[in-house]
């Protein structure tokens, strides 16, 4: 019996944890623009979840992003990141149109359960040269004490299952990677690291992603696109700090 209540307070530990840790605004940037969200605890205090959408679709159209019948972003780039939107709905109907269809063109749909006071990071994949989809992701964008945090998104749909891995070291950070996966995040050192990307159990590097900055506090999305050539954008998540007390 002790050991059960023991289990069941370090699990409510955890939980407690994980809750007070994205308690101040987020700063998020991406291809040199930056937007700040929120803290989740103050969304969650208004019964409130945040989304935002990432175009993954290589040389894609413009799309735009609905929630039931609201229009959460339009004209969503490809390659692009939006900003966190906040959203009231727990049960989320997701669906993608053509912003330059006349009709407005289904793309893809996607039903999601989100929790109040959590991040969630919508990912428009290509599945093949036809068909999208949607890739709803829980954002855990505030990494352990120290450390920083990485997180690999496979949207090629060119491309095998792969490692990545930073160049010099001997084992992968992620292992078979696949198509529509979100690997991570994960725990790392902070540094600025080249990594490469290599087919699943195989020597050869497929592409290398250099200049990726680690840094203390921060959690960084390293997103692989493309049909026939491999590709990658990357967008970082930071830990703003709090503003000085008069």
């Amino acid at each position: 019996m002790k050991r059960e209540i023991g289990i069941l307070l370090a699990a409510v530990a955890v939980l407690a944890s994980g809750c007070d840790k994205d308690s101040i605004p987020i700063r998020t940037t991406s291809a040199g623009e930056a937007n700040v969200s929120p803290a989740a605890d103050s969304a969650d205090a208004r019964g409130h979840a945040m989304v935002r959408v990432v175009n993954a679709v290589q040389g894609g159209k413009d799309v735009a992003v609905r929630m039931g019948d609201l229009t959460l972003f339009a004209d969503v780039k490809a390659g692009s990141v939006t900003d966190y939107r906040e959203v009231t709905n727990n049960l989320a109907t997701f669906s993608v149109r053509d912003s330059t269809a006349g009709d407005g063109r289904m793309v893809s749909k996607n039903d999601e359960v989100l929790m109040d006071g959590n991040r969630y990071t919508v990912f428009l994949i290509a599945e093949d040269v036809a068909t999208s989809v949607l890739r709803v992701v829980r954002d855990d964008v505030v990494p352990d004490s120290g450390k920083a945090h990485l997180r690999v998104v496979h949207a090629a749909p060119g491309a095998p299952s792969v490692d990545v891995i930073i160049a010099g070291a001997t084992d992968p950070l992620f292992s078979g990677v696949e198509l529509k996966e979100a690997a991570g995040f994960k725990d790392v050192e902070p540094a600025k690291v080249t990594l490469e990307v290599r087919a699943e159990g195989r020597p050869e590097v497929l592409l290398r992603i250099p200049g990726v900055d680690l840094k203390r506090g921060t959690s960084t999305t390293v997103v692989l696109t493309g049909s026939d050539k491999l590709r990658a954008f990357k967008f970082a998540d930071a830990v703003m700090a709090p503003t000085p007390k008069v």
